[in-house]
């Protein structure tokens, strides 16, 4: 099927087939809560993810964040890790489930609720 791009003008092919992606997202977080709060994006992989089952790929983002904050040798601060939607860029675009991290450079500090 042919698409016209209206904002470039162009056309494009669209797969109707494509199937939808998903990853785990990880972000710093400055300023949480606050007036000037905003993340920088620290990475993006993609995981198989079952509609059917969706917790089975939920449970593992919070093991995932920690394993990526230790393995990065990440310092102390706020992270936000997420199971989120991918667009065709692989860029992280609607969340799905998410976990807030307090982290001390080594061990998470608190346990903030999901």
């Amino acid at each position: 099927m042919i698409m016209e791009d209206t904002v470039v003008g162009q056309l494009s092919w669209v797969d109707r087939e494509q199937r939808e992606r998903y990853g785990f997202s990880l972000c710093r977080v400055f300023d949480p809560g606050g007036a000037d709060e905003r993340y920088d994006l620290l990475g993006v992989i993609e995981v198989p993810f079952d509609q059917r089952h969706p917790e089975r790929v939920a449970d593992q983002l919070h093991p995932w964040a920690i394993a990526t904050l230790r393995a990065g040798g990440y310092g102390f601060g706020h992270y936000l890790a997420e199971l989120t939607g991918l667009d065709e860029d692989g860029e992280p675009w609607h969340h799905i489930r998410n976990a807030h991290i307090n982290w001390s450079g080594t061990t998470v500090l608190v346990p903030a609720p999901d």
